[in-house]
């Protein structure tokens, strides 16, 4: 196959994945719910989780939870949003245009709190405070030059609904999935001064829940994994792994093509544009496995430093990073999560912040996978890919908001080939290993 075919192969992918993510026009029905997804009123979607089958869409992961918002604004009308910051580590709003791109974030850290009240997310604050409120304003357009205090800007995409998400990471240990405190409550302001709460307001905004997820038919998954010159049953992953940054779906989709078509890709599309519901506080990066080079994949760094809020820090303290995990995930084929740690998961080895993760299948896990062994355990999908190569799958890890002085996280890279040169001791290498070769290592866990 070559360039100019793959090429056009990869602008069908894409195409196609495009398409499928359209939101539903403005004339359907209010309440119109095609795949039985879970609501919380009349106004929200979800929980969206890992755990429900029915949710497990767009690769989320297992410590974060979703809640959607598909709707209208009237001409003249203010939607906001009253709510109560959550006892987690970090909340926010996304606005989405169709493809499931964020068009803008709203960081619960970023949110000024009600009069009276205060924010707990932010450094130094009671985290227990009694008095948590905000207030946030929703409006139908795309951000002026200078926008709003507690403002979200969601403009529809053309003949499409706006589009909100509602996220919540690491809620405290015992707390519900929001944090304990939660989800925001609509509010509708109309033209006239009537404000609406309720089935009214739901029926004024027609409200839906129609999400869908972002799926790669799985003929042209086959097309790009059976490339020529590549094999099949590995194929993108390589024999040395590594991460690359997220940048856009065709640089992505590259990987299973030849360097060549990689290094192309890139020249035609330097931007960052997420996809898939991305969070626009995090940035992504993912790498993929084959355990036909070896029966664990050993992946080890140095963490950065994150609040440690999960078992009930009293006040806030800052880190170089908001929030960090490592999850296996399978193909766009299914856009599935199978498993995540997060960072305070994660056992250190030593104070320089040194850890190893064992990625395996179950079967295989070697015996000192354990925290008493200074090893984060992390189990491989048992369908791997999910599109019937059970051994090849791909890994994902999120860096949430870093701190203004950080500059190894995956924010600083700058293209989809530099992530170790610039994260340094940061960037999560991979060493693939027979499980005894692993347990070799010993307890406490020692590189040799």
């Amino acid at each position: 196959m070559g360039t100019l075919k793959r090429t056009g192969l990869l602008l069908a992918v894409v195409t196609t994945l495009t398409v499928s993510l359209v939101s539903s026009a403005s004339a359907a029905e209010t309440g119109y719910n095609p795949n039985n997804l879970p609501t919380v009123g009349c106004f929200w979607t979800g929980p969206f989780s890992a755990s429900d089958e029915k949710t497990n869409l767009a690769y989320p992961g297992t410590e974060i939870t979703y809640w959607g918002a598909k709707f209208t604004t009237p001409v003249g009308a203010t939607l906001t949003l009253r709510g109560r910051y959550p006892h987690a580590r970090y909340s926010s709003l996304n606005a989405y245009r169709s493809g499931g791109v964020s068009t803008g974030s709203l960081s619960g850290t970023d949110i000024k709190p009600d009069k009276g009240s205060i924010n707990p997310s932010r450094p130094g604050k009671n985290r227990n405070a009694k008095n948590r409120d905000y207030t946030v304003s929703v409006f139908s357009t795309d951000p002026p030059a200078n926008p709003a205090k507690n403002a979200l800007y969601a403009a529809p995409s053309p003949g499409s609904t706006q589009d909100i998400l509602y996220r919540v990471y690491v809620p405290d240990k015992g707390r519900s999935l929001a944090g304990g405190t939660g989800i925001p409550k609509p509010e509708l302001k109309l033209a006239d001064g009537t404000v609406l709460t309720g089935q009214a307001l739901c029926d004024s905004l027609n409200s839906t829940h129609d999400y869908q997820s972002n799926k790669m038919n799985p003929a042209l998954y086959s097309a790009l994994v059976n490339t020529p010159g590549k094999d099949p049953a590995t194929n993108p992953a390589l024999p040395t792994f590594t991460f690359s940054k997220y940048f856009n779906l065709t640089n992505s989709l590259a990987r299973y093509g030849s360097p060549e078509s990689q290094q192309t890709a890139w020249a035609n599309n330097p931007n960052e544009e997420g996809t898939q519901y991305n969070n626009g506080d995090a940035r992504y990066m993912t790498g993929a496995y084959a355990f036909q080079y070896g029966q664990v994949l050993a992946l080890h760094g140095k963490l950065p430093t994150t609040p440690m809020n999960y078992k009930g820090q009293k006040k806030t303290k800052a880190g170089q990073l908001t929030e960090w995990d490592m999850c296996g995930i399978q193909s766009l084929v299914t856009t599935k999560t199978y498993r995540c740690l997060f960072d305070e998961q994660i056992p250190l080895r030593n104070k320089k912040r040194s850890y190893v993760i064992a990625f395996a299948k179950s079967q295989l896990r070697p015996k000192n996978a354990t925290r008493k062994c200074g090893v984060a355990w992390l189990p491989a999908d048992p369908e791997g890919d999910g599109a019937g190569r059970p051994d090849t799958g791909l890994l994902l890890t999120r860096n949430v908001l870093p701190s203004a002085g950080y500059k190894k996280s995956s924010w600083s890279v700058t293209s989809p080939f530099n992530a170790a040169e610039i994260m340094g001791d940061h960037y999560p290498k991979g060493d693939y290993m027979a499980k005894k070769a692993f347990e070799s290592h010993g307890c406490p866990f020692k590189w040799k």
